[in-house]
């Protein structure tokens, strides 16, 4: 399967003789069955609150076992744990981009992706040869960082798989089985994690994914074979990871970008604010397959700022609820403006990755600059120390310009209607200095003809 697989089907469609276009999805008021939401509005609902109940679910599941193994752990404690926990989460960006590349390919009735024996067998050398290095710099016993690896290489083959349940819509398996991955996660990591402490715990969520890989379906959907734009596995990879990390980098530079006390009141504020992404992530996993099969921006924008608007909802009733969310944390009550400015700037990462998700489904060669860029706007705090409020405003402004740059290139440069654009207008791509231009020249510094002249583009009509 070619990443930079033509345009030619989405020219066709614009305006042009459908007998001429491979896929009928590109033609308006048509489309294969597997583009199709069964059952309607009300079925697509009911899909969509199971996966998102699946997506939260794995979360849930990570507290449950912070709460119950932490007490029982005596010389690791809450500090092993809590590292532990962070290095699966770093662990899990791995196989971030392999559900929507699987997705894609699925859609355009591609040959699905697979893993070989030798590629197994390489990653689990990989992942035996690094542990002892990284249990050593955490102070993790080897075991326990040996777990983390092995569930890395299981997960890869279950991001492929629910890249499948993606393309076929079938988001109520995708969320029935993230249920039975948390369920066992808890069960198995707390059975384990008493008995055993770290190494324990960490081969029950080991466990708990193998367990979810056998239960997934993976039985690719039946799609008519269809030359698309693809955005690469890597690039796809790096825009879905500087997306998390984006999200999480305000907390993670808190202490150093300001004194303690400061750093403690943000605190407050930003841990509850991520229950805001949280509650918008299932969104874009439910418009990918649509988006890539119809090729319509106004689907990715439309869904964005419901998006938005859902999480500046959550929000306000996160505001509302501070005093009992302090109680329960055992803090001090949160700032209400610093909460509602959080609260807000996580609102737009969801519709960041709400147009993120859509970029990647319209093909989009290199969706994740605009991340960089804000992840630098934030970092730059460094040198400045301010207080916890000036921070918030910061993040919040760095947010909200990364989501209008990323809709700028996400949207703007849709690859159907630049390939038009270019046949219409051949000496346009000359002009003017691009987005292609600038991000080419980061990425690949020895330019062929060929990429020079995917590099250049004119605005869409």
């Amino acid at each position: 399967m070619r990443d930079n697989a033509g345009g030619d089907a989405s020219r066709h469609a614009e305006g042009r003789d459908p007998a001429l276009v491979d896929d009928p999805a590109l033609v308006e008021g048509t489309g294969p069955a597997e583009a199709q939401v069964p059952g309607g509005l009300g079925a697509a609902t009911a899909k969509g609150m199971v996966l998102w109940g699946g997506t939260v679910s794995i979360g849930f599941s990570t507290v449950v076992l912070l709460a119950v193994v932490s007490r029982h752990l005596h010389h690791e404690g809450f500090s092993g744990l809590s590292t532990l926990f962070g290095l699966f989460f770093v662990a899990s960006l791995i196989p971030a981009g392999f559900p929507l590349r699987a997705a894609a390919l699925a859609v355009d009735g591609a040959p699905p992706m697979r893993t070989t024996a030798k590629q197994t067998a390489l990653c689990a050398a990989a992942g035996a040869a690094v542990s002892p290095l990284i249990a050593y710099l955490l102070h993790l016993p080897v075991v326990a960082v040996l777990c983390v690896a092995a569930q890395v290489i299981v997960a890869i083959p279950l991001s492929m798989r629910r890249g499948l349940l993606i393309a076929a819509h079938r988001f109520n398996a995708m969320g029935a089985n993230l249920f039975l991955e948390s369920g066992a996660r808890i069960v198995l990591g707390v059975l384990l994690g008493l008995t055993w402490g770290l190494d324990g715990m960490s081969a029950g969520l080991a466990i708990a994914t193998v367990i979810a890989l056998i239960a997934v379906p993976g039985q690719a959907p039946a799609a008519v074979r269809t030359e698309r734009q693809m955005t690469s596995l890597l690039d796809t990879w790096l825009a879905l990871v500087l997306l998390g990390l984006f999200v999480q980098l305000d907390i993670l530079l808190a202490p150093r970008v300001m004194h303690h006390p400061a750093a403690t009141r943000y605190d407050l504020a930003a841990v509850p604010t991520k229950g805001v992404y949280l509650v918008l992530l299932a969104v874009s996993t439910l418009i990918f397959p649509y988006v890539r099969v119809h090729a319509q921006r106004r689907t990715v924008l439309l869904a964005a700022a419901a998006t938005l608007g859902l999480g500046l909802a959550v929000s306000v009733v996160i505001v509302c609820m501070r005093g009992t969310i302090a109680a329960v944390l055992g803090q001090n009550v949160a700032s209400a403006p610093l909460l509602l400015a959080l609260g807000a700037a996580m609102s737009i990462a969801g519709a960041t990755g709400i147009v993120i998700n859509g970029g990647i489904a319209l093909g989009v060669t290199r969706p994740w600059p605009p991340l960089v860029l804000g992840m630098l706007c934030i970092g730059g705090c460094e040198y400045f120390h301010p207080k916890s409020w000036q921070f918030g405003i910061v993040v919040l402004a760095s947010q909200l310009g990364t989501l209008l740059l990323t809709a700028w290139v996400c949207l703007r440069w849709h690859p159907a209607v630049a390939a038009e654009r270019r046949q219409n207008a051949p000496l346009a791509r000359f002009g003017r200095w691009s987005y292609g231009n600038l991000t080419h020249l980061i990425t690949t510094p020895i330019q062929s003809s060929r990429p020079i002249e995917a590099a250049y583009s004119s605005s869409p009509r």
